[in-house]
């Protein structure tokens, strides 16, 4: 299992001073403190700052059941129980009107032209021809009235208060084996490159795990790290440990 990974530039050391701020202010004045989106590097720098503290409870909540990877995180005292309600998150929804086929991308662009901050937009879900957002409640009245087309296709979002399960779609889904769990051997068998190939892309940016960039090619991946990849997506990878009879690591990966 790997361990906490410490902040890793400026960016980082900022966010957790914020996080611990939050924390602290909870606990000298014994009330909820909400955070903004996290994604899953913050999750766990935000985690790092909380267990500084004793007396408190943290829970986070993305808007959605299931399969999200953004959410909320809240403080409070160990005496005092949160709902889902509670949370400053509004889910908005609106079927796409047009003939493009809009992803999670182009949402996302939309919403960064309306100069929205990504710390107030959670996890953006495209099922067929329908678009659910998950916001803090202070943008849902800016994006209802202000986004009203992506792209070609037009949309009017409303909030939506009914129950959503979302499971992720995988679109492959693929059984290998690498030498080693060291990043590069484990994306070049994703991306079906050499492991020189891989370490390129690693050293030019490319790659994070986790939200965390990768910086080096031997960093260690582990079963459920996320693997994102600038322009080739996203890509979940299992893996138990388990070895084959020449001592190669079993993989599996799910990319959506």
């Amino acid at each position: 299992m790997r361990g906490f990974i410490p902040p890793q530039d400026t960016e980082e050391i900022v966010f957790c001073k914020r996080a611990y701020s939050q924390c602290e202010k909870s606990d000298k004045m014994g009330i909820r403190t909400f955070s903004s989106f996290l994604d899953l590097r913050q999750k766990e720098l935000f985690v790092s700052q909380f267990n500084k503290f004793s007396g408190l409870n943290i829970g986070f909540y993305s808007g959605f059941d299931g399969d999200t990877e953004r959410c909320v995180a809240c403080v409070y005292s160990q005496w005092d129980e949160v709902e889902k309600y509670e949370y400053p998150i509004v889910i908005l929804r609106s079927d796409i009107r047009g003939e493009d086929k809009l992803t999670h991308r182009d949402f996302l662009g939309a919403l960064m032209n309306l100069m929205i901050k990504r710390e107030y937009i959670g996890d953006i879900l495209v099922i067929n021809d329908e678009c659910y957002i998950a916001c803090h409640k202070n943008m849902a009245s800016v994006i209802r009235g202000e986004l009203k087309k992506v792209k070609k296709s037009f949309v009017d979002f409303e909030e939506y208060t009914d129950y959503l399960h979302y499971t992720r779609t995988i679109s492959r889904q693929k059984s290998v084996t690498v030498a080693s769990l060291r990043a590069d051997a484990v994306l070049g068998a994703v991306l079906n490159c050499s492991r020189s190939e891989a370490s390129s892309l690693i050293k030019q940016g490319m790659v994070s795990v986790n939200h965390l960039a990768l910086k080096h090619s031997d960093f260690e991946i582990i079963d459920g790290d996320i693997l994102s990849v600038r322009r080739e997506g996203k890509f979940r990878i299992s893996a138990d440990g388990a070895k084959s009879r020449k001592d190669r690591y079993f993989i599996t990966y799910y990319k959506y």
